[in-house]
């Protein structure tokens, strides 16, 4: 698994496995775009020579698949399914791509055993890691030991003669009818697409599917591939959380607060309300982490961050913005008094003392507030001041909350 940048196609991130695949370290690729590492090339794969799924991704804003040839470090082929999948930001806008390649080598060889033998291709179908299913009439005639286990079946007879769609979700039924109505006009193929199965036990299961038309004995009948495709949503929903998250105190990080604060401005804009800024220092942070060490410290992130959002109202968003910054929204407010409520709240409840690893020790805030629309229509005219608010009770007592005025 890859992540990688939407605009320049650079790696952001790789996984264990795929490092270990290509025989390379993770130092070595990142920064470097996805065909140079993985195709040895200086320029994007495009059609006819490859067809690149990150740019199909990008285009149409959906999953995508294509099978191509990697190159690991040493220059050995390795056959893979390439599947890409969009990262979006809190403004729905594609920010990343979750890049994951399927070593598909026994599909390849699946392919020259067909030309062998009927034979032998029956065998790999039956040892197959994807499901391979057979329908006629709109029910089970055939599925493979794969097909069985994702289903959730010990026997083939508990599948076969039962409907096709009863193991579909019912989210998914009218997905699933438009397909077969387009295989019934003698379409060749209907690509993969993403749906859910429930599974004989109950257990539902995100699944991709293709399904292409042929004939048994001169009947119409449909055969569909699947596989379970669970644990790489999960895998790129923990990406995206990684990539808008901070990883020490889970709460947001810089790139979601602006994307929340960029929707802010233009709904207050649009419904003329009122929000202000919290820009929060900790105070003497520097002398804890000194005195008892960076695990202390994180954990006294860790626990300012909860007792932040516990301060803050319920529905007003809050971020790390690195170190021991951090920035809250009051929404819609009708007076500046009511961030200042909340900016009181904020310091009572950090004034508490924490006991952490054997040592008890209290540490303050610094608040600095900015009001919108009365100190700036932008939100770097409203952080500004809101941090130089901060700073003016960092440099007078520390600890307490300060409104922005002008000097």
């Amino acid at each position: 698994v890859m992540i990688i940048d939407v605009d320049t196609f650079k790696i952001v991130r790789g996984n264990a496995a795929f490092l270990t695949n290509h025989g390379v370290r993770e130092d070595a690729i990142i920064g470097k775009t996805c065909y140079e590492v993985t195709h040895h090339r200086q320029d994007i794969c495009v059609p006819p020579d490859t067809i690149c799924p990150l740019r199909e991704t990008v285009k149409t804003g959906k999953h995508a698949l294509a099978d191509h040839i990697h190159y690991d470090e040493s220059g050995n082929k390795q056959y893979v399914e390439v599947s890409t999948s969009p990262i979006r930001n809190a403004d729905g806008a594609i920010a990343r791509i979750v890049h994951v390649a399927r070593d598909i080598s026994w599909r390849t060889l699946a392919q020259e055993a067909v030309q062998e033998s009927e034979e032998r291709y029956r065998r790999l179908i039956e040892l197959s890691p994807d499901g391979i299913s057979v329908h006629v009439d709109g029910k089970f005639v055939f599925v493979n030991p794969a097909g069985m286990r994702l289903l959730g079946a010990t026997h083939a007879d508990h599948l076969i003669g039962m409907s096709a769609l009863d193991i579909v979700h019912p989210d998914f039924r009218e997905t699933e009818k438009t397909r077969i109505r387009q295989l019934e006009k003698n379409t060749d193929m209907v690509p993969w697409i993403e749906e859910k199965f429930v599974r004989l036990d109950g257990i539902e299961i995100d699944v991709e599917v293709a399904s292409v038309h042929f004939s048994i004995q001169g009947k119409p009948a449909v055969q569909a591939i699947f596989r379970d495709i669970t644990e790489r949503k999960q895998t790129a929903q923990r990406f995206e959380h990684l990539a808008l998250h901070d990883p020490l105190t889970g709460i947001p990080n810089r790139m979601l607060f602006f994307d929340r604060l960029n929707q802010v401005l233009a709904l207050a804009k649009r419904n003329r309300n009122s929000f202000a800024l919290l820009c929060m220092d900790l105070d003497d942070f520097k002398t804890v982490n000194d005195t008892y060490g960076h695990e202390v410290g994180d954990r006294l992130l860790q626990e300012v961050s909860k007792r932040l959002v516990s301060g803050m109202r319920e529905s007003d968003p809050i971020a790390r913005m690195g170190g021991d910054e951090f920035i809250g929204i009051c929404l819609m407010i009708t007076t500046p008094e009511e961030a200042e409520i909340v900016a009181s709240k904020i310091i009572i409840i950090q004034s508490e003392p924490f006991d952490l690893q054997g040592h008890r020790f209290s540490i303050g805030v610094s608040i600095g507030i900015s009001i919108y629309p009365l100190d700036g229509g932008d939100a770097e005219t409203l952080l500004k001041k809101a941090d130089e608010a901060m700073y003016r009770v960092k440099n007078s007592s520390k600890g307490g909350y300060l409104r922005y005025r002008k000097q």
